[in-house]
Protein backbone atom coordinates (compact mmCIF):
# COMPACT_ATOMS: atom_id res chain seq x y z
CA UNK A 1 0.00 0.00 0.00
CA UNK A 2 2.88 2.79 1.08
CA UNK A 3 4.60 2.08 -2.34
CA UNK A 4 1.23 2.16 -3.99
CA UNK A 5 1.20 6.06 -2.45
CA UNK A 6 4.36 6.62 -3.27
CA UNK A 7 3.65 6.23 -7.09
CA UNK A 8 0.77 8.46 -6.81
CA UNK A 9 2.98 11.20 -5.14
CA UNK A 10 5.05 11.18 -8.44
CA UNK A 11 2.20 11.19 -10.62
CA UNK A 12 1.22 14.39 -8.40
CA UNK A 13 4.51 15.86 -9.24
CA UNK A 14 4.49 15.42 -12.78
CA UNK A 15 1.07 17.11 -12.76
CA UNK A 16 2.12 20.02 -10.80
CA UNK A 17 5.16 20.15 -13.23
CA UNK A 18 2.80 20.32 -15.85
CA UNK A 19 1.33 22.84 -14.63
CA UNK A 20 4.48 25.11 -14.27
CA UNK A 21 4.79 24.58 -10.05
CA UNK A 22 8.12 23.43 -10.53
CA UNK A 23 8.97 23.88 -6.82
CA UNK A 24 5.97 22.22 -5.73
CA UNK A 25 6.90 19.39 -7.61
CA UNK A 26 10.38 19.07 -6.33
CA UNK A 27 9.10 19.02 -3.07
CA UNK A 28 6.62 16.12 -4.13
CA UNK A 29 9.30 14.09 -5.83
CA UNK A 30 11.53 14.53 -2.63
CA UNK A 31 9.42 13.48 -0.35
CA UNK A 32 8.38 9.81 -2.28
CA UNK A 33 11.99 9.61 -2.84
CA UNK A 34 13.02 9.04 0.61
CA UNK A 35 10.41 6.27 1.21
CA UNK A 36 11.01 5.03 -2.19
CA UNK A 37 12.22 1.44 -2.21
CA UNK A 38 11.91 0.42 -6.12
CA UNK A 39 15.29 1.66 -7.99
CA UNK A 40 13.43 1.56 -11.08
CA UNK A 41 11.19 3.92 -9.78
CA UNK A 42 13.91 5.58 -7.94
CA UNK A 43 15.68 6.04 -11.25
CA UNK A 44 12.41 7.61 -12.73
CA UNK A 45 12.23 10.16 -10.11
CA UNK A 46 15.39 11.20 -10.27
CA UNK A 47 15.05 11.94 -13.97
CA UNK A 48 12.13 14.13 -13.04
CA UNK A 49 14.02 15.49 -10.10
CA UNK A 50 16.95 16.66 -12.36
CA UNK A 51 14.85 18.16 -14.79
CA UNK A 52 12.99 20.66 -12.94
CA UNK A 53 15.97 21.53 -11.08
CA UNK A 54 17.51 22.52 -14.63
CA UNK A 55 14.49 24.57 -15.44
CA UNK A 56 14.71 26.12 -12.13
CA UNK A 57 18.37 26.73 -12.62
CA UNK A 58 19.77 24.29 -9.92
CA UNK A 59 22.55 23.09 -12.20
CA UNK A 60 24.69 21.62 -9.37
CA UNK A 61 21.44 19.57 -7.55
CA UNK A 62 21.06 18.65 -11.48
CA UNK A 63 24.26 17.18 -11.34
CA UNK A 64 23.56 15.05 -7.77
CA UNK A 65 20.62 13.67 -9.22
CA UNK A 66 22.16 12.43 -12.18
CA UNK A 67 25.12 11.10 -10.14
CA UNK A 68 22.14 9.31 -8.27
CA UNK A 69 20.88 7.94 -11.25
CA UNK A 70 24.46 6.41 -12.57
CA UNK A 71 25.13 4.57 -8.98
CA UNK A 72 21.35 2.92 -9.15
CA UNK A 73 21.97 2.46 -13.50
CA UNK A 74 25.40 0.70 -12.58
CA UNK A 75 23.35 -1.34 -9.81
CA UNK A 76 20.89 -2.73 -12.17
CA UNK A 77 23.31 -3.67 -14.21
CA UNK A 78 21.58 -2.36 -17.49
CA UNK A 79 22.57 -0.42 -20.48
CA UNK A 80 19.66 1.50 -21.18
CA UNK A 81 19.74 3.16 -18.09
CA UNK A 82 23.34 3.49 -18.16
CA UNK A 83 22.91 5.59 -21.12
CA UNK A 84 19.78 7.79 -20.04
CA UNK A 85 22.13 8.59 -17.10
CA UNK A 86 25.09 9.44 -18.74
CA UNK A 87 23.44 11.69 -20.96
CA UNK A 88 21.74 13.89 -18.13
CA UNK A 89 25.11 13.84 -16.49
CA UNK A 90 26.88 14.71 -19.70
CA UNK A 91 23.83 17.71 -19.90
CA UNK A 92 24.31 18.79 -16.24
CA UNK A 93 28.32 18.87 -16.80
CA UNK A 94 27.64 21.03 -20.01
CA UNK A 95 25.45 23.28 -18.27
CA UNK A 96 28.13 23.71 -15.32
CA UNK A 97 30.57 24.27 -18.33
CA UNK A 98 32.80 21.39 -17.42
CA UNK A 99 33.02 20.45 -21.12
CA UNK A 100 35.17 18.09 -21.07
CA UNK A 101 33.68 15.93 -18.56
CA UNK A 102 30.73 16.40 -21.30
CA UNK A 103 32.10 15.45 -23.70
CA UNK A 104 33.14 11.90 -21.80
CA UNK A 105 30.00 11.58 -20.21
CA UNK A 106 28.59 11.72 -24.05
CA UNK A 107 30.80 9.29 -25.57
CA UNK A 108 29.67 6.80 -22.40
CA UNK A 109 25.84 7.44 -23.78
CA UNK A 110 27.30 6.56 -26.85
CA UNK A 111 28.88 3.49 -25.91
CA UNK A 112 25.73 2.08 -23.67
CA UNK A 113 22.73 2.86 -26.06
CA UNK A 114 21.87 0.63 -29.39
CA UNK A 115 22.96 1.92 -32.66
CA UNK A 116 20.29 5.17 -34.14
CA UNK A 117 18.86 5.35 -30.57
CA UNK A 118 17.34 8.59 -30.13
CA UNK A 119 19.78 9.06 -27.13
CA UNK A 120 22.90 9.26 -29.23
CA UNK A 121 21.62 12.00 -31.04
CA UNK A 122 20.76 14.18 -28.21
CA UNK A 123 24.49 12.86 -26.92
CA UNK A 124 25.91 14.32 -30.29
CA UNK A 125 24.23 17.35 -29.34
CA UNK A 126 25.30 17.67 -25.84
CA UNK A 127 29.25 16.86 -27.44
CA UNK A 128 28.08 19.52 -30.00
CA UNK A 129 27.63 22.30 -27.07
CA UNK A 130 30.49 21.49 -25.47
CA UNK A 131 33.16 21.43 -28.16
CA UNK A 132 31.65 25.45 -28.92
CA UNK A 133 32.88 26.26 -25.47
CA UNK A 134 36.20 24.79 -25.91
CA UNK A 135 35.91 26.53 -29.58
CA UNK A 136 36.55 23.15 -32.03
CA UNK A 137 34.75 24.17 -34.24
CA UNK A 138 35.12 21.30 -36.61
CA UNK A 139 34.60 19.24 -33.81
CA UNK A 140 31.48 21.17 -33.49
CA UNK A 141 29.83 20.56 -37.71
CA UNK A 142 31.13 17.30 -37.24
CA UNK A 143 28.81 16.38 -34.02
CA UNK A 144 25.84 18.24 -35.68
CA UNK A 145 26.58 16.34 -38.97
CA UNK A 146 26.24 12.73 -37.56
CA UNK A 147 23.18 14.23 -35.20
CA UNK A 148 21.44 15.39 -38.08
CA UNK A 149 21.86 11.95 -40.34
CA UNK A 150 20.86 9.96 -37.65
CA UNK A 151 17.79 12.39 -36.71
CA UNK A 152 16.35 11.55 -40.11
CA UNK A 153 15.09 8.17 -38.31
CA UNK A 154 13.06 9.75 -35.76
CA UNK A 155 10.13 11.43 -35.71
CA UNK A 156 11.08 13.73 -32.79
CA UNK A 157 10.93 17.34 -34.36
CA UNK A 158 13.07 18.78 -31.43
CA UNK A 159 16.35 17.36 -32.71
CA UNK A 160 16.50 19.25 -35.96
CA UNK A 161 15.75 22.51 -34.56
CA UNK A 162 18.12 21.87 -31.82
CA UNK A 163 20.70 21.03 -34.52
CA UNK A 164 20.01 24.21 -36.58
CA UNK A 165 19.86 26.60 -33.30
CA UNK A 166 23.11 24.77 -32.36
CA UNK A 167 24.60 25.47 -36.02
CA UNK A 168 23.73 29.27 -35.38
CA UNK A 169 25.28 29.27 -32.10
CA UNK A 170 28.59 28.51 -34.02
CA UNK A 171 28.16 31.15 -36.46
CA UNK A 172 27.40 33.98 -33.97
CA UNK A 173 30.82 32.68 -31.99
CA UNK A 174 32.51 33.52 -35.69
CA UNK A 175 30.64 36.66 -36.09
CA UNK A 176 28.95 35.83 -38.95
CA UNK A 177 26.02 37.04 -37.77
CA UNK A 178 23.41 37.24 -40.86
CA UNK A 179 24.26 33.04 -41.03
CA UNK A 180 23.48 33.01 -37.37
CA UNK A 181 19.90 34.99 -37.69
CA UNK A 182 18.76 32.34 -40.23
CA UNK A 183 19.48 29.44 -38.70
CA UNK A 184 17.97 30.55 -35.21
CA UNK A 185 15.00 31.94 -37.17
CA UNK A 186 14.81 28.36 -39.40
CA UNK A 187 14.84 26.72 -35.75
CA UNK A 188 12.08 28.94 -34.51
CA UNK A 189 10.00 28.21 -37.62
CA UNK A 190 10.34 24.49 -37.20
CA UNK A 191 9.64 24.43 -33.35
CA UNK A 192 6.46 26.99 -34.13
CA UNK A 193 4.91 24.46 -36.77
CA UNK A 194 5.49 21.53 -34.84
CA UNK A 195 3.57 23.01 -32.03
CA UNK A 196 0.10 22.62 -32.56
CA UNK A 197 0.73 18.62 -33.04
CA UNK A 198 2.88 18.31 -29.78
CA UNK A 199 1.77 15.85 -26.71
CA UNK A 200 1.52 18.10 -23.47
CA UNK A 201 4.86 16.84 -22.29
CA UNK A 202 6.19 17.70 -25.74
CA UNK A 203 4.25 21.63 -25.85
CA UNK A 204 6.09 22.26 -22.53
CA UNK A 205 9.62 20.96 -24.34
CA UNK A 206 8.59 23.82 -27.69
CA UNK A 207 7.58 26.54 -25.16
CA UNK A 208 10.98 26.28 -23.64
CA UNK A 209 12.94 26.12 -26.93
CA UNK A 210 10.74 28.66 -28.49
CA UNK A 211 11.67 31.77 -25.52
CA UNK A 212 15.36 30.33 -25.66
CA UNK A 213 15.50 30.65 -29.27
CA UNK A 214 13.71 34.12 -29.69
CA UNK A 215 16.66 35.29 -27.01
CA UNK A 216 19.10 33.82 -29.60
CA UNK A 217 17.09 35.75 -32.30
CA UNK A 218 17.78 38.77 -30.15
CA UNK A 219 21.73 38.96 -30.44
CA UNK A 220 22.53 38.61 -34.12
CA UNK A 221 19.63 40.92 -34.75
CA UNK A 222 21.28 43.83 -31.86
CA UNK A 223 24.86 43.14 -33.68
CA UNK A 224 23.01 43.97 -37.23
CA UNK A 225 21.26 46.79 -35.70
CA UNK A 226 17.81 46.38 -35.74
CA UNK A 227 16.97 47.24 -31.77
CA UNK A 228 13.71 47.51 -32.09
CA UNK A 229 13.21 43.71 -33.35
CA UNK A 230 15.95 42.70 -30.66
CA UNK A 231 14.10 44.50 -27.92
CA UNK A 232 10.85 42.97 -29.29
CA UNK A 233 12.29 39.56 -29.07
CA UNK A 234 13.48 39.24 -26.18
CA UNK A 235 10.69 41.20 -24.45
CA UNK A 236 8.86 38.52 -25.23
CA UNK A 237 10.95 35.77 -24.12
CA UNK A 238 11.43 37.60 -20.89
CA UNK A 239 7.67 38.49 -20.15
CA UNK A 240 7.11 34.27 -20.82
CA UNK A 241 10.16 33.30 -18.66
CA UNK A 242 8.76 35.45 -15.69
CA UNK A 243 5.55 34.33 -16.00
CA UNK A 244 6.76 30.66 -15.54
CA UNK A 245 9.62 31.25 -13.17
CA UNK A 246 11.81 30.04 -15.70
CA UNK A 247 15.29 31.52 -14.03
CA UNK A 248 17.86 30.65 -16.69
CA UNK A 249 15.85 32.10 -19.59
CA UNK A 250 15.03 35.87 -17.50
CA UNK A 251 19.27 36.37 -16.58
CA UNK A 252 20.36 35.62 -20.18
CA UNK A 253 17.56 38.01 -21.16
CA UNK A 254 18.37 40.69 -18.46
CA UNK A 255 22.62 39.97 -20.28
CA UNK A 256 20.81 40.66 -23.98
CA UNK A 257 18.61 43.75 -22.79
CA UNK A 258 21.95 45.06 -20.79
CA UNK A 259 23.77 44.51 -24.71
CA UNK A 260 20.91 46.46 -26.33
CA UNK A 261 20.85 49.36 -23.91
CA UNK A 262 24.68 49.60 -23.79
CA UNK A 263 24.22 49.50 -27.90
CA UNK A 264 22.40 52.12 -27.89
CA UNK A 265 24.47 54.16 -25.07
CA UNK A 266 22.53 53.33 -22.21
CA UNK A 267 25.17 52.25 -20.21
CA UNK A 268 23.63 53.00 -16.72
CA UNK A 269 20.65 50.73 -17.59
CA UNK A 270 22.71 48.59 -19.21
CA UNK A 271 24.95 48.18 -16.19
CA UNK A 272 22.13 47.86 -13.51
CA UNK A 273 20.32 45.17 -15.58
CA UNK A 274 24.32 43.10 -15.90
CA UNK A 275 24.38 43.07 -12.13
CA UNK A 276 20.75 41.45 -11.81
CA UNK A 277 22.23 39.11 -14.30
CA UNK A 278 25.43 38.48 -12.77
CA UNK A 279 23.89 37.60 -9.39
CA UNK A 280 21.29 35.43 -10.79
CA UNK A 281 23.64 33.36 -12.52
CA UNK A 282 26.30 33.21 -10.29
CA UNK A 283 23.65 31.38 -7.99
CA UNK A 284 23.31 28.94 -10.88
CA UNK A 285 26.75 28.35 -11.70
CA UNK A 286 26.30 29.57 -15.07
CA UNK A 287 29.91 30.27 -15.42
CA UNK A 288 29.58 30.68 -19.61
CA UNK A 289 26.61 33.08 -19.46
CA UNK A 290 28.02 34.90 -16.33
CA UNK A 291 31.94 35.81 -17.80
CA UNK A 292 29.21 37.10 -21.06
CA UNK A 293 27.32 39.53 -18.40
CA UNK A 294 30.89 40.67 -16.81
CA UNK A 295 32.05 41.34 -20.05
CA UNK A 296 28.95 43.32 -20.49
CA UNK A 297 29.64 45.26 -17.54
CA UNK A 298 33.10 46.39 -18.38
CA UNK A 299 32.46 47.59 -21.82
CA UNK A 300 28.93 49.45 -19.87
CA UNK A 301 31.71 50.96 -17.44
CA UNK A 302 34.43 51.98 -19.67
CA UNK A 303 31.59 53.92 -21.80
CA UNK A 304 30.79 55.67 -18.53
CA UNK A 305 34.29 56.48 -17.65
CA UNK A 306 33.69 56.54 -14.32
CA UNK A 307 35.01 53.37 -12.74
CA UNK A 308 37.89 52.71 -14.64
CA UNK A 309 39.12 50.46 -10.98
CA UNK A 310 36.04 48.78 -11.07
CA UNK A 311 36.02 47.39 -14.57
CA UNK A 312 39.67 46.27 -14.28
CA UNK A 313 39.25 44.10 -11.51
CA UNK A 314 35.38 42.57 -13.12
CA UNK A 315 37.06 42.60 -16.09
CA UNK A 316 39.96 40.08 -14.18
CA UNK A 317 37.29 37.95 -12.85
CA UNK A 318 35.95 37.67 -16.41
CA UNK A 319 39.34 36.10 -17.70
CA UNK A 320 39.78 34.03 -15.23
CA UNK A 321 36.29 32.38 -15.51
CA UNK A 322 36.68 32.01 -19.04
CA UNK A 323 40.35 30.42 -18.80
CA UNK A 324 38.72 28.32 -16.40
CA UNK A 325 36.50 26.85 -18.71
CA UNK A 326 39.13 26.66 -21.13
CA UNK A 327 37.13 28.99 -23.72
CA UNK A 328 39.75 30.45 -25.75
CA UNK A 329 37.06 33.28 -27.58
CA UNK A 330 36.30 34.11 -24.41
CA UNK A 331 40.12 34.94 -23.33
CA UNK A 332 40.67 36.54 -26.36
CA UNK A 333 37.70 38.95 -26.02
CA UNK A 334 38.70 39.75 -21.97
CA UNK A 335 42.45 40.40 -23.36
CA UNK A 336 40.86 42.66 -26.81
CA UNK A 337 39.02 44.60 -23.76
CA UNK A 338 42.12 44.78 -21.76
CA UNK A 339 43.98 46.12 -25.12
CA UNK A 340 41.64 49.28 -25.38
CA UNK A 341 41.87 50.15 -21.73
CA UNK A 342 45.62 49.82 -22.29
CA UNK A 343 45.98 51.97 -25.05
CA UNK A 344 43.99 54.73 -23.14
CA UNK A 345 46.18 54.62 -20.44
CA UNK A 346 49.17 54.79 -23.10
CA UNK A 347 50.82 52.06 -22.08
CA UNK A 348 51.27 51.09 -25.52
CA UNK A 349 53.76 47.92 -25.36
CA UNK A 350 51.41 46.48 -22.66
CA UNK A 351 48.38 46.78 -25.10
CA UNK A 352 50.40 45.53 -27.93
CA UNK A 353 51.09 42.28 -25.70
CA UNK A 354 46.79 42.06 -25.10
CA UNK A 355 46.73 41.79 -28.77
CA UNK A 356 49.27 39.09 -29.52
CA UNK A 357 48.07 36.98 -26.94
CA UNK A 358 43.97 37.50 -28.20
CA UNK A 359 45.64 36.77 -31.57
CA UNK A 360 47.56 33.48 -29.99
CA UNK A 361 44.45 32.38 -28.53
CA UNK A 362 42.41 32.71 -32.18
CA UNK A 363 44.96 30.83 -33.53
CA UNK A 364 45.02 28.09 -30.76
CA UNK A 365 41.38 27.50 -31.20
CA UNK A 366 41.94 27.21 -35.30
CA UNK A 367 40.66 30.33 -35.99
CA UNK A 368 42.86 31.79 -38.60
CA UNK A 369 41.87 31.54 -42.26
CA UNK A 370 44.41 29.36 -43.78
CA UNK A 371 44.25 31.36 -46.93
CA UNK A 372 44.67 34.77 -45.72
CA UNK A 373 46.02 33.79 -42.48
CA UNK A 374 44.06 36.36 -40.47
CA UNK A 375 41.29 35.41 -37.47
CA UNK A 376 37.92 34.63 -38.39
CA UNK A 377 35.90 35.45 -34.88
CA UNK A 378 37.53 38.84 -34.44
CA UNK A 379 35.48 40.93 -36.91
CA UNK A 380 32.12 40.61 -38.45
CA UNK A 381 32.66 38.93 -41.72
CA UNK A 382 31.07 35.96 -43.81
CA UNK A 383 31.89 32.72 -43.13
CA UNK A 384 32.01 29.24 -45.06
CA UNK A 385 32.63 26.01 -43.68
CA UNK A 386 33.45 23.18 -46.15
CA UNK A 387 32.31 19.37 -46.11
CA UNK A 388 35.45 18.55 -44.26
CA UNK A 389 34.95 20.67 -41.58
CA UNK A 390 37.38 23.02 -42.40
CA UNK A 391 36.28 26.73 -42.10
CA UNK A 392 36.91 30.21 -44.42
CA UNK A 393 36.47 33.76 -44.58
CA UNK A 394 33.69 33.54 -47.59
CA UNK A 395 35.79 36.03 -49.99
CA UNK A 396 38.89 34.09 -49.62
CA UNK A 397 36.91 30.66 -51.32
CA UNK A 398 34.98 32.37 -53.80
CA UNK A 399 36.33 30.85 -56.53
CA UNK A 400 36.01 27.38 -55.10
CA UNK A 401 31.99 28.13 -53.95
CA UNK A 402 31.18 28.97 -57.53
CA UNK A 403 32.25 25.43 -58.77
CA UNK A 404 31.66 23.51 -56.20
CA UNK A 405 28.18 22.92 -57.08
CA UNK A 406 29.43 21.06 -60.39
CA UNK A 407 32.71 19.28 -59.49
CA UNK A 408 34.65 18.71 -56.30
CA UNK A 409 37.19 20.97 -55.53
CA UNK A 410 40.27 20.79 -53.12
CA UNK A 411 39.86 22.20 -49.40
CA UNK A 412 43.03 24.88 -49.33
CA UNK A 413 43.57 23.40 -45.92
CA UNK A 414 43.22 19.52 -46.22
CA UNK A 415 43.43 19.45 -49.88
CA UNK A 416 40.12 16.42 -49.41
CA UNK A 417 37.99 16.76 -52.53
CA UNK A 418 34.81 19.20 -51.62
CA UNK A 419 31.57 18.53 -53.14
CA UNK A 420 28.49 20.92 -52.23
CA UNK A 421 25.86 18.62 -50.50
CA UNK A 422 22.73 20.12 -49.13
CA UNK A 423 22.53 17.70 -46.51
CA UNK A 424 25.47 18.92 -44.53
CA UNK A 425 24.46 21.11 -41.74
CA UNK A 426 26.30 24.09 -42.37
CA UNK A 427 24.38 24.19 -45.54
CA UNK A 428 20.77 23.16 -44.63
CA UNK A 429 19.69 27.09 -44.61
CA UNK A 430 21.27 28.10 -47.84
Amino acid sequence: MGQRMIRHQVEEGLSLYDEKNYDAAIKKWTIALQKMKNNRLRFTTLGHLATASRDRGRNKDYLVYAVQQIDIAHELDENNLRAQAYLTLSRANEMLADYFKAVSYSRSTLQYSPPGDSKQVYAYLVMADSYIGLCNFSKVVECLDKALNMSHEHTDPMMETQILSTMGKVFLALKDFPKALLFQRRALEMVSSNSALATEHHRNENSKFVRITKLKIATPLRLMGDFVSATKCVEESMQVASSLGDRPVQAKCLVCIGDIQRSQNNNEVACKKYEAAIQMLQDMNDRYSYTLAMIGLVKALLALNTQQNTANDILATALSTATSMGNKLLQARCHLLNERILKSENRLDDARNALDTAQRLYQEADLLCSVCQKPMGMEPDKIQILTCTHMFHERCIAELLQKWTRQAQSCPKCNQKVLFSRSHISLACS
